[in-house]
């Protein structure tokens, strides 16, 4: 576990090179105590964190597991989450609806998923769903100046890896925590339903508009340097490109909507042999080219359509929209000031 301290900001790393379920965790070392940003950093990490100083507030970034699993950690500790994102950490079925499992699965196996998810026997040194559902949770608006533990904060509402993702923003320090923009060779992740592949290309841009001097990974990378992110960001946004002319290639070369699914388009075939549920995410994937390929064209529909249909997929979900909550009271910080005043 490694750490990495810029002003009152302690970056700390998740296990693995916080990898997949791990992911990298901020600390905010303030006047009035210390805050947590995202919460799946592993075990070690937790021990750590429950040393500090006047721990009382944890705020989630999104609702994927490999961010929030730790919260079961930090009982007595307020759970902060986005406006769209509170609906899916307290509703099984929402969660499996917003990670694609209900489009892939459909009704039936959806029935045996809560089942199987419900009986599952939770262990606080794994990540695991049942820990965190149902927790209570307040909601933090985006875009205001929030006074979180004297210091200020601005969740910037960023859709597109998942439709509530906020990117913590600490503009007196010039630090973004860009979270999953995370500038892997593996490239970004939107197979999920509630994933929108436009939308996340638009918000990673967008990043760049940030006055930040230091940018932070929640996988990988961790923290860079302006330029270097930069220049990394506009690779990482390449492979998008990539990946659908792969889709593209291999339907003129005459490959069925049954066999592209190997085509490598996200995943190497021997992932697909080692973690079976790789597939799913291959398949949703997949649709969402096909989907984004057929709104430039409609000649790409029957495709589209007989991917669904093959593969069992229920093209009304795979797309997923909720509506987002209200806020909570949270403080507000007034106080105008940035970091190269």
């Amino acid at each position: 576990m490694t750490y990495k301290k810029i002003g009152p900001i302690e970056v700390v790393a998740g296990e693995n090179n916080s990898k997949v379920p791990f992911s990298t965790s901020l600390l905010l070392h303030g006047r009035d105590g210390t805050a947590l940003f995202d919460c799946g950093a592993g075990n070690r990490a937790y021990g750590y964190i429950k040393k500090q100083k006047n721990l009382q507030n944890i705020y989630l970034t999104h609702y994927h597991l490999d961010h929030v699993w730790g919260v079961s950690h930090f009982p007595n500790a307020q759970i902060w989450i986005n406006p769209y994102d509170k609906t899916k950490l307290q509703n099984t079925t929402e969660i499996l609806k917003a990670n694609g499992r209900y489009a892939v699965s459909g009704k039936k196996g959806m029935k045996q998923l809560i089942s199987d998810l419900k009986n599952h026997r939770s262990k606080a040194d794994e990540p695991n769903w049942n820990l965190t559902l149902n927790r209570e949770m307040s909601i933090y608006p985006y875009g205001q100046p929030l006074d979180i533990v004297g210091e200020k904060v601005i969740m910037i509402h960023a859709p597109g890896h998942a439709e509530g993702l906020a990117l913590p923003y600490f503009p007196e320090h010039g630090v973004l925590f860009v979270v999953d923009h995370d500038l892997s060779s593996f490239g970004p992740w939107y197979n999920n339903s509630d994933c929108d592949i436009d939308l996340l290309i638009e918000s990673a841009l967008k990043t760049l508009d940030v006055d930040a001097d230091y940018f932070v990974t929640s996988h990988h990378k961790g923290t860079v340097h302006r330029k270097e992110y930069e220049q990394k960001l506009h690779d990482f946004l390449a492979i998008i490109e990539r990946r659908e002319k792969t889709i593209v290639d291999a339907v003129k070369r005459g490959v069925s909507p049954k066999d592209i699914v190997y085509e490598e388009v996200f995943y190497f075939k021997e992932t697909h042999a080692k973690n079976p549920f790789s597939m799913n995410s291959e398949k949703l994937g997949i649709a969402k080219h096909l989907a984004r390929l057929s709104k430039q064209n409609a000649g790409w529909e029957e495709y589209y359509h007989d991917f669904l249909n093959v593969h069992g997929i229920l093209k009304e979900y795979v797309h997923y929209e909720s509506k987002p909550l209200p806020a909570d009271s949270h403080p507000l910080l007034e106080k105008k000031t940035s970091h190269k005043s």
